[in-house]
């Protein structure tokens, strides 16, 4: 038998990759600069604007991120390029106060930034189960835990900045701040060699799913399980983020003590989701992924569906259900990236997972805005958390179809 190869340096390439989706996550945390910008325009809509840009452009640049990984063959490429354009975009958004134009700040926060987002985030993802095949999810979800969680430490400094120097200089500070803390990482990490992939891979077969073949991104497309993961993704995804830009909103329809507070309980959650929802579906074996999301959203299912009800009026009751559903968010970030290895390969994974994960921007576009539309026009958000419970539970159901389908690709 062959002696395993030294990995040594997948800790080194995790780390680094940590920091990277840290530097990336920092732009989630948005919405502390909604209130001085609307005071600078008189316009909470353009303050807005320039967070649902960035969400759009991350989902769908991440298809180049994850075609210049693949193409170059080098993940320092696309995560150099990402933290350049990061920081750079942070640079000149600093500038909105002398600029005074939201559509600068449309440009640069959410066209630049968020290109930022899409060069590195995918390919980041998909190095994690490279160095890891045999403990994909728990990889996948210790790399991106990196994104949820930084939201957590850099809306309190941004908030502390921007009492101190004004919005102008906070971006410019977490600009530099992202440089300093990027740079480094993208040109340490590095990819794995070729004899490190192949005998983890063969290693993990007990307890992972190894493909028959590696599909290319346009093979992959065309199957039923790409179109049903997509799907999957959307339907599952989109109530958490609806929930996301609704929450501190919905808490105070229900008279919960602490708004803001049930935001950021959904955000810590959310980061810690990621890693143990991946270790939970490595541990489930070769159909722990389908298994793993059909199992947690029924579970969504079922808590949207309490919030509907006067049970959410309950303080210490609503705040364990966005803990919950929290978790089941992150945990869906996790394993997706980690299923789209299970069912299409590694070689491609960067670009097919890019093409999963639009699914995510496109739910980002839609059901925030979908949840306040139903909520204008209803006065509440009953009908908009029961349409997030039954697509939820559709979600659930599809995940499940998955499973039976993994059997064709079994080596």
């Amino acid at each position: 038998m062959l002696a395993a190869p030294s990995r040594s340096g997948g800790l080194i390439a995790l780390a680094a990759g940590v920091a990277i989706t840290s530097v990336l996550g920092s732009s989630y945390a948005y919405s502390v600069y909604v209130r001085p910008l609307t005071n600078l325009w008189g316009s909470a809509f353009w303050a807005s604007l320039p967070f649902s840009v960035l969400l759009a452009t991350f989902a769908f640049s991440s298809i180049m991120g994850g075609r210049l990984y693949t193409k170059k063959g080098s993940i320092k490429i696309p995560a150099l390029l990402s933290m350049l354009l990061t920081g750079g975009g942070l640079l000149l958004s600093s500038l909105v106060e002398v600029i005074n134009s939201p559509l600068w700040l449309v440009v640069t926060y959410g066209v630049v930034v968020g290109l930022g987002n899409g060069m590195g985030y995918v390919p980041v993802v998909a190095l994690a189960r490279k160095w890891y095949p045999d403990r994909a999810g728990l990889a996948t979800g210790i790399v991106i835990l990196g994104y949820g969680g930084s939201a957590l430490a850099f809306a309190p400094l941004k908030a502390y900045l921007i009492d101190l120097f004004g919005v102008g200089l906070t971006f410019a500070i977490v600009g530099l701040i992202s440089f300093a803390v990027g740079v480094p990482a993208a040109i340490i990490v590095r990819d794995p060699p070729q004899e490190v992939v192949a005998y983890f891979s063969r290693f993990a077969k007990g307890r992972a799913v190894i493909p028959k073949r590696d599909y290319k991104p346009e093979e992959a497309v065309r199957t039923l399980d790409f179109q049903l993961l997509w799907i999957s993704f959307l339907l599952t995804a989109g109530p958490g983020l609806m929930l996301i830009g609704h929450m501190a909103k919905l808490a105070e329809l229900n008279n919960i003590p602490n708004p803001p507070l049930t935001v950021s309980v959904f955000s810590l959650m959310n980061a810690l989701g990621r890693p143990p929802a991946g270790w939970i579906s490595d541990r489930l074996g070769k159909f722990g992924r389908p298994i793993t999301m059909g199992i947690f959203f029924t579970i969504q299912s079922l808590l949207f569906y309490a919030l509907s009800t006067p049970l959410a009026e309950i303080p210490w009751l609503f705040y364990f259900i966005v803990a919950v559903l929290g978790f089941i968010y992150g945990s869906a970030i996790a394993l997706f990236p980690a299923a789209t290895g299970d069912f299409f390969g590694l070689k491609y994974l960067s670009e097919n997972y890019a093409l999963v994960f639009i699914s995510w921007g496109v739910s980002g576009l839609v059901f925030p805005t979908l949840g306040g539309y139903i909520k204008d026009l209803t006065g509440g958000y009953g009908l908009v958390l029961v349409l997030s419970s039954l697509l939820s539970v559709a979600g659930a159901a599809i995940s499940l179809y998955l499973k039976k389908r993994l059997t064709l690709y079994l080596q």
